[in-house]
């Protein structure tokens, strides 16, 4: 909504979000760390630049509060892994802002539809069982978020 200059509306699908987040970051450890990361990338990309980020947040922390943190097994493990999650989506948040001002090729296709994190979820999943559900639910996620991203523009400019 914020981007179609509608910001006041983007309230309610942000406080909904944050409550999948938590909901979500609550289930296992995996899942925690896969949406911990993606939240840390997109701060220090500096794409939470609206104050209709907070509600999010606020329910994220809610969530976590009523759900519980899950049990963490490895600390340093899972610390290795955020880092390399933290990595491919700086990557993907900033490859996003390149391929958006290029023109279409392979590489600018890949960072649009931000491979960068998808591939690595699915090559950790080989080395971390564990972590292959987080995997395929990052893949439908932003399967559906891309999805909702074309109807969305497409709506948008058969109106304007």
């Amino acid at each position: 909504m914020d981007d179609f200059g509608q910001p006041s509306y983007a309230w309610l699908p942000f406080a909904a979000s944050g409550v999948l987040f938590g909901f979500l970051m609550a289930e296992s450890q995996w899942d925690l760390l896969l949406f911990s990361a993606i939240i840390i990338g997109v701060l220090i990309s500096g794409k939470v630049n609206k104050p209709q980020f907070s509600i999010g947040f606020v329910m994220i922390g809610i969530m976590l509060i009523i759900r519980g943190v899950p049990v963490i097994t490895s600390l340093p493990e899972l610390l290795l892994i955020l880092g390399i999650l933290l990595i491919a989506s700086i990557v993907d948040e900033r490859g996003n802002d390149w391929a958006d001002r290029q023109q279409t090729t392979f590489v600018s296709g890949f960072f649009k539809y931000r491979f960068t994190l998808k591939v690595s979820v699915l090559i950790l999943s080989i080395f971390w069982p564990g972590f292959w559900r987080a995997a395929v639910g990052l893949w439908f996620f932003d399967t559906g978020y891309e999805a909702a991203g074309i109807v969305d523009r497409n709506q948008f400019h058969d109106n304007h």
